[in-house]
């Protein structure tokens, strides 16, 4: 009886032996897993050259094999980040006077940090990261004001006048100034003279034709100077009809001084004076024949202002096409139904 005992037993403990050692030889795989990339450039390059990749995010896709247990390791760590490459390059001597240097690493099995007793399998011929090295130069560049406003001739003075740009050599080499990011000009606080300086502060661009650089300082100060004022005397100037094509009345004023005004304006210092637009709107709108009154339109040119309000509104007539008076006054100047353009 006891011999058939330790027989059941010792044959209860070969099984468990067997079990375990088939347990201990059970292997899985766990297949395209896409495990991070970090390409890094060495230490000692760092400060010479700006990396490009492809991708923000580069990758390989790696298979494993190993014990269920040391699987399941492997997923914690794939859960944690904690699966990763490092790879650091950098760019032979005889290239370092490159403005571009372009090569790839590959990513070998071994490169892997996955848990002890897992194999690791990366698919030949998907196992490069493509990267290029642009090299870095230092370039003091004048900057350039860029206002948001086109057409805008006002001088501005830039301080300081010139800037120290860090950025790729295929970029700066042949830059010929930086720009401010796009601003409107300064202005000059309410009710300031205009011989006062409009001072204002802009940032400049942190790109060029699409690379990132670096500039030192990174703001620069933006001044207006002021402009001299002078105050023009005009006397006499015709105000003319602004008419539709095939206009059925003949514009007339009152009377001959009805038709000219005397205006005095505020303006910059200029040799000759300033050449204003007088006219009276017909092109829009429906007139009869007979006394009419219109809004005066004038138009000056830029920098300018009126001293004084000059009159709103004109009193003129119109008369029939054909009808050539006599003693009724100068008619005044006509022209056809395009606005005028200020000098």
């Amino acid at each position: 009886m006891i011999d058939r005992l330790v027989s059941c037993l010792m044959a209860v403990s070969l099984a468990l032996l067997i079990w375990l050692y088939a347990r201990s030889r059970e292997q899985e795989t766990l297949d395209n897993v896409p495990v991070p990339v970090e390409v890094v450039l060495s230490t000692r390059q760092g400060e010479q050259f700006s990396l490009e990749l492809p991708s923000s995010r580069s990758q390989v896709s790696v298979s494993f094999t190993g014990p269920p247990q040391r699987l399941r390791e492997l997923q914690m760590m794939l859960q944690r980040k904690e699966l990763h490459v490092v790879k650091t390059i950098s760019v032979p001597d005889d290239r370092l006077n490159e403005s571009r240097f372009s090569d790839s690493v590959v990513i070998e099995a071994t490169d892997i940090n996955a848990p002890q007793g897992v194999t690791s399998h990366v698919s030949e011929g998907r196992n490069s990261i493509q990267y290029t090295l642009h090299r870095l130069i230092e370039r003091w560049l004048p900057v350039r004001f860029d206002c948001i406003r086109e057409g805008t001739t006002f001088p501005v003075v830039m301080d300081p006048a010139t800037v120290l740009v860090r950025g790729p050599k295929e970029v700066l080499a042949n830059a010929k100034d930086i720009c401010t990011q796009p601003s409107e000009l300064p202005s000059r606080p309410l009710h300031t003279p205009a011989n006062v300086a409009a001072i204002g502060r802009v940032p400049l661009v942190h790109e060029m034709e699409g690379r990132a650089v670096r500039v030192t300082p990174s703001t620069v100060q933006v001044r207006v100077p002021g402009q001299a004022r002078k105050k023009y005397v005009l006397n006499d100037i015709q105000v003319h009809f602004l008419c539709p094509p095939n206009f059925h009345f003949k514009p007339q004023f009152l009377d001959e001084r009805a038709g000219k005004l005397n205006l005095e304006l505020l303006g910059p210092v200029q040799d000759e004076a300033p050449r204003i637009h007088a006219y009276i709107d017909l092109s829009k709108g429906k007139f009869l024949s007979g006394l009419n009154h219109e809004p005066l339109q004038l138009q000056l040119p830029g920098g300018f202002q009126l001293v004084q309000e000059p009159p709103r509104v004109v009193a003129f007539q119109l008369l029939p096409g054909d009808f050539n008076p006599e003693g009724l006054g100068m008619p005044g100047p006509t022209s056809p139904a395009v606005p005028p353009t200020p000098d």
